[in-house]
């Protein structure tokens, strides 16, 4: 009886298991093509931008002080004036960038333009890119390179990413640069690629071999698997950011990709989900993951480590699914939830980490030194969305 018993527990166990992957797959292709949906009808009218603009007065007046009147000239831009006489006129990027996304999401941008077609300053609009990586630009100065210069010549004004957030900083020279093509009605080949994006990139390649060296040959590269880890910490975590997360496949899934300045974690998120459908190994979380690596570290220091029963974990491995499934399914509807905070990887760009990630990370890496990598092992959305593609 207890055989029959303990049987039919682990085939429910089982098939509960298949389920909750089968609705993380269904939710995750609603939302693609719910998204694609939504992307197709606004290119057929560009009256429909994904970025609703709108400027007052009071906004106007803060780039042009002695302005008294504005009037909308298309769903892009305004003209400003003063006394009647036209002083200069505030464009949004949107929505010509509409198909130009950075870590997160689009970079909407309005660009204030004096009477001579000089630009005097560039905003950021709200936007659903991380908090942190947004805040790190902001702050970098980046938004004034193209300050003084005319629409001409700041079509073609070469401008360096911000080091930590160069998807979001290309994002935004790119939503810049189509914005100053229709302004001039001119053509210009955008700025896709600079020597410190295609540094970073081989960087993060050679670790990525140097990963599928271990991978292969676990036994023969423990020596060499602690060197990996730790270079992915350096370079994947804190040089380059180019970490998998949720966030990042849902922009990916929602927005397409642009393999011109992604190319590294493109080729790292193939591996990561072909080589264990193939070999039944966990690849990216064993080898390449910078946070799993922080887990690993500290968890060596000599301390009573608390044993998690098999029951336990077991339990968590559904928990995990259940979290994944929700959070795919609140961003889907709308919700506003931003992704980039749901998992602790924003630590890496520290100088602009929120204070909730910290905590959370904080926390983290206290419990590892006592519990097995413990946001690998039981909660982390992305590892679990890896795990799918796992052949059992």
């Amino acid at each position: 009886m207890i055989e029959i018993i303990t049987f039919a527990k682990k085939y429910i166990m089982k098939h509960i298991n298949k389920i909750l992957n089968y609705l993380i797959i269904v939710a995750v292709l609603f939302s693609l093509i719910k998204n694609n949906y939504e992307n197709y009808i606004k290119k057929q009218e560009l009256t429909h931008p994904k970025y609703e603009f709108s400027l007052s007065l009071d906004e106007a007046k803060n780039h042009f002080p002695t302005a008294d009147s504005i009037s909308r000239n298309s769903i892009s831009s305004y003209h400003i004036y003063e006394n009647g006489n036209m002083l200069g006129q505030a464009v949004n990027t949107s929505p010509y960038s509409d198909n130009i996304f950075g870590y997160n999401g689009t970079t909407p941008l309005t660009i204030f333009i004096d009477n001579n077609n000089r630009i005097i300053e560039v905003e950021a609009c709200p936007n659903k890119e991380s908090r942190g990586y947004m805040n790190k630009v902001l702050k970098s100065g980046f938004m004034e390179s193209w300050n003084g210069l005319s629409t001409e010549e700041a079509l073609n004004h070469q401008v360096d990413a911000v080091s930590g957030c160069t998807y979001t900083s290309m994002a935004i020279i790119q939503s810049f640069q189509v914005s100053m093509q229709q302004l001039t009605s001119q053509k210009a080949k955008l700025q896709t690629w600079d020597w410190d994006l295609f540094i970073k990139q081989i960087c993060v390649i050679i670790v990525t071999i140097l990963a599928l060296v271990c991978f292969f040959n676990p036994k023969k590269t423990k020596k060499l698997r602690f060197i990996t880890l730790t270079l992915s910490i350096l370079i994947l975590g804190f040089w380059t950011n180019s970490l998998l997360s949720l966030a990042m496949f849902y922009n990916w899934i929602s927005n397409g990709i642009s393999p011109a300045i992604q190319i590294a974690i493109i080729i790292i998120a193939i591996l990561s989900i072909i080589l264990p459908l193939i070999t039944k190994k966990s690849f990216y979380c064993q080898y390449l993951c910078p946070f799993g690596a922080v887990q690993e570290f500290v968890g060596t220091i000599p301390v009573k480590k608390i044993t998690v029963s098999a029951r336990i974990y077991k339990l968590f491995s559904f928990i995990r699914k259940i979290i994944l499934l929700t959070l795919v399914v609140l961003y889907a509807s709308g919700i506003g939830l931003n992704l980039c905070e749901v998992e602790p990887f924003s630590v890496f760009s520290y100088q602009s980490i929120i204070f909730e990630v910290a905590l959370l990370t904080a926390v983290i890496v206290v419990v590892s030194i006592f519990i097995k990598k413990p946001w690998c092992n039981y909660l982390c959305p992305t590892g679990t969305f890896l795990g799918i593609f796992k052949r059992n």
